[in-house]
């Protein structure tokens, strides 16, 4: 007996030694004054501390939301060193600007990618027929990839195959593969048309609904540029013996979604929500900076959910057709795009764009169900992203007039689309109302709309060197992995 507790007694001395001897430091000022195990994160957080976590929080909601569509092919131009860089300059002004889009205006990137999976989702069922029928597999992402310009039209290639090795109906002959076009789609003589002798030819001599201005018709020494409906017309006409055969497993490795990053994306985004929950839950002061970032948080989260099997920052193309002289003007005429001039205009303008061979534009857009199902996409995300601005109603700001200001602005902010929807379905009713509404009601509305955006822009750094006292205590959120 008495031998048991002198070994219990000795383990509970050892214990008991190890215990004292690992210490946690709460730190209420900046370095422990003994020699600590471990040190938790300080108990108050700087002003910088803030801004860049939050600036940090907006980049990743902001860039790697980008589902940009594919883009111009270099194609030997430019070599040398130079030429890497100009066009590495090119590929991030594109993305820098779609980001401080974002930044600016993040309902409208959301009615944008609800206008893409509408598209693309009409478009599938079209294309999921024909398919069917050349047994290939065809899946949303395909179909997103056709309408990111991901296909092609070559011409003057020098050399005789017709399709590209994605197309052709492979047969062995003699131990080569043929994937040639059929017999009526091989270029003739009579196929390689001069540009100079466009004016000789009789515009009655194609069907009214194909016909053309000639000299609209662009030089041929480049890529032609396809969307999904021109595929599908392709492949009814048979240009096109069956839809191109690329695999998911193909596309996955041409698309550029880092799982990696993403993960960082959503770490950093849950971190700052939680944060904002956390102080909220302690009363803890939060700044109209953290409010934003929560604004463009949720904003994101319908963005990922929308392009979720949308192909990420593919750069290359897909030839399905080439020639080796000139393209046969009836088929120049069916793989001419027309889009509207871009997503912003197509809101205040019918008239349609003829592109021929310069890629998809990021900011195109189908008429139809596409552009209503953005419109409403867009007033959803500019109540959402406007409406959490309201939260900051009883926020400490520098003066009592920004106070009202703020409140003002960010109640009109949300209720400026609403109203813009009832104002348009109350002039589509009287038509005498129409002009008005347009001419001058309108306008002014979207002037102060502007300016409501802009003054809630700017607040949330203002406010940032005038913040209570309190907003500077931390929460337990500091010590979950984060980027600051």
């Amino acid at each position: 007996m008495a031998s048991y507790f002198r070994r219990n007694y000795f383990f509970l001395f050892t214990f008991g030694t190890a215990v004292q001897a690992y210490t946690v430091f709460e730190t209420t000022c900046k370095t422990p004054t003994t020699n600590v195990n471990f040190v938790s994160s300080p108990d108050s957080r700087g002003t910088l501390d803030i801004l860049w976590s939050s600036l940090f929080t907006i980049f990743t909601c902001t860039w790697t939301i980008q589902h940009l569509n594919v883009p111009e092919q270099r194609e030997g131009r430019d070599r040398g060193w130079k030429g890497d860089l100009k066009w590495m300059l090119k590929g991030a002004y594109t993305s820098l600007k779609w980001m401080l889009l974002t930044m600016v205006a993040p309902e409208f990137v959301i009615g944008k990618a609800c206008a893409d999976l509408v598209q693309a989702k009409k478009d599938l069922r079209k294309l999921l027929k024909f398919a069917k029928a050349d047994h290939v597999s065809w899946t949303l992402a395909h179909t997103y990839y056709a309408n990111m310009g991901g296909f092609v039209v070559r011409s003057r290639v020098g050399g005789n195959i017709l399709l590209g090795p994605h197309v052709g109906n492979a047969t062995r002959n003699e131990g080569h593969t043929d994937t040639t076009a059929s017999a009526e789609h091989r270029p003739r003589a009579s196929d390689a048309i001069d540009t100079t002798e466009l004016d000789r030819l009789d515009p009655g001599s194609f069907p009214a609904k194909e016909t053309t201005r000639y000299d609209d018709v662009p030089d041929q020494d480049s890529l032609f540029y396809l969307d999904a409906r021109i595929l599908c017309e392709l492949r009814h006409r048979e240009i096109i013996p069956k839809l191109p055969s690329i695999t998911k497993e193909e596309l996955e490795d041409k698309s550029k979604n880092d799982s990696f990053v993403k993960a960082i994306a959503i770490v950093q985004i849950s971190w700052a929500t939680l944060q904002i929950i956390a102080r909220a839950a302690r009363k803890l002061p939060i700044s109209q900076l953290e409010l934003a970032v929560l604004a463009f948080a949720a904003c994101a989260i319908v963005i990922y959910g929308l392009y979720w099997t949308k192909p990420k920052d593919i750069r290359c193309t897909t030839t399905v057709l080439q020639y080796q002289h000139q393209i046969p003007l009836e088929i120049l005429h069916k793989i001419k795009r027309t889009n509207y001039r871009g997503f912003v205009r197509a809101f205040f303008t019918n008239q349609d764009q003829v592109e021929w061979r310069g890629p998809v534009r990021n900011d195109s857009i189908s008429r139809g169900s596409a552009s209503a199902w953005s419109f409403i996409a867009i007033t959803l995300g500019a109540v959402l992203f406007c409406g959490i601005h309201i939260a900051a109603w009883n926020f400490t700001f520098p003066t009592r007039t920004e106070a009202i200001f703020w409140r003002c602005a960010s109640i009109y902010a949300t209720a400026f689309m609403p109203i813009v929807v009832v104002l348009g379905t109350i002039s589509n009713s009287l038509e005498f109302f129409e002009d008005i509404v347009f001419k001058t009601v309108f306008p002014l509305l979207s002037i102060l709309y502007l300016m409501a955006r802009l003054f809630l822009l700017v607040e949330v750094f203002r406010t940032l060197y005038f913040l209570p006292h309190r907003a500077y205590l931390s929460t337990w959120a500091t010590n979950i992995p984060h980027v600051s």
